[in-house]
């Protein structure tokens, strides 16, 4: 047994076989992916890991089966290994690749936690546990410890989620995670917290530029998934900073020194993902890498569905809650597309942009 003292939670305690998965290169390698990617061009202070991130949401998945024994014990392993799949710079690059969860299995199959893993579970169980409620569920270990640490880290106030008191009020029903009826301000304020944190951080502009800059520098870099699923940050941006290729290396500058590309477009508006892909063929066609065109999925607030203990029965939070239903039909005034250029290029940009959308 070991302890990792924790700026959020205290004390992490690993016991034998969580030091055995812990110790493996491959849950190693999280120590080198960051867990905001390119946030820390905005707030300074995210550098934190999904290593820590994935301590975190053991920790929490361990308190959380405390109060409900009857939750099989793989899942809490599984909320420590639930982001082994994750590439450099966290989610920016699944804009190129599948999505982390599909890595995730791929290591576990291929590498040394797989072995470790094998002692206990069988990889087709074992991958089962990895969709567990506790993992991956509508207010989950994982959604409680990232709030909270990205709030820490990047400074922001608005990750003030009573956690003891949510953890104290989950029940397990044989089928999911059921919110009693006194932690349901607790999850009300889980749920707001993610609604604040989503434009200030991780929709944050600066992020979102050098997010899109990166995806095209390793776009044209040409990194296929078997290389870049087992990447750190280091072998990536070594990678790229050395490349043959002189719009890569150019690319790979500018953000090292943040001298990123500026907003010809930045709406909420959609056009449409037709009218956008046409406009990136023809960005892409006038202005090469010079033009970015970033159309990002629309936010998902998944705890809206979690279930709570109310008098007449189980009804979903946002049923229960008027502030999260006015969350939800906030959600889409917070996700915007844009178009990003090259100062010099910026207004031959608008524009060529101008144009193609009238």
């Amino acid at each position: 047994m070991k302890l990792v003292h924790d700026p959020i939670h205290g004390h992490i305690e690993l016991d034998d076989f969580a030091v055995r998965l812990v110790d493996t290169p491959e849950f190693q390698r999280l120590r080198r992916i960051t867990q905001l990617g390119l946030v820390y061009l905005a707030y300074p202070s995210a550098r934190h890991t999904r290593f820590e991130h994935s301590l975190g949401a053991f920790h929490l998945a361990r308190r959380i089966r405390e109060h409900n024994p009857d939750i099989e014990e793989g899942a809490v392993y599984a909320a420590l290994l639930h982001d082994l799949g994750h590439y450099p710079f966290s989610h920016t690059l699944e804009a190129l690749y599948p999505r982390h969860e599909e890595g995730t299995r791929w290591i576990i199959k291929n590498g040394e936690v797989g072995d470790v893993i094998r002692e206990r579970y069988s990889l087709r169980e074992f991958f089962e546990l990895l969709k567990h409620p506790l993992v991956s569920g509508d207010i989950d270990a994982d959604r409680m410890d990232y709030l909270v640490r990205d709030a820490y880290y990047t400074g922001i106030a608005f990750g003030l989620v009573d956690l003891d008191r949510l953890i104290r009020n989950l029940r397990w029903d044989g089928e999911k995670l059921v919110v009693g009826e006194k932690g349901t301000m607790a999850a009300q304020n889980l749920l707001l917290a993610r609604s604040m944190m989503y434009p200030a951080v991780y929709q944050h502009h600066t992020s979102k530029i050098a997010g899109a800059m990166l995806v095209k520098a390793v776009e044209l870099e040409g990194i296929s998934y078997e290389e870049i699923r087992t990447m750190d940050e280091i072998d990536l941006v070594s990678r790229l900073r050395t490349s043959k290729k002189p719009e890569v290396r150019e690319l790979m500058k500018a953000i090292d020194s943040r001298k990123l590309y500026k907003r010809v477009v930045y709406t909420n508006e959609d056009p449409g993902a037709d009218a956008v892909s046409e406009l990136k063929r023809e960005l892409e066609a006038e202005f090469s890498h010079l033009a970015i065109v970033d159309y990002s999925p629309k936010p998902k607030f998944e705890e809206r569905n979690a279930f709570v203990e109310t008098e007449e029965g189980l009804k979903r939070l946002s049923d229960v809650s008027p502030l999260v239903r006015s969350l939800v039909e906030l959600k889409d005034t917070h996700w915007h597309w844009g178009v990003y250029a090259r100062e010099d290029v910026r207004e031959r940009v608008l524009r060529a942009v101008n144009k193609l959308l009238s």
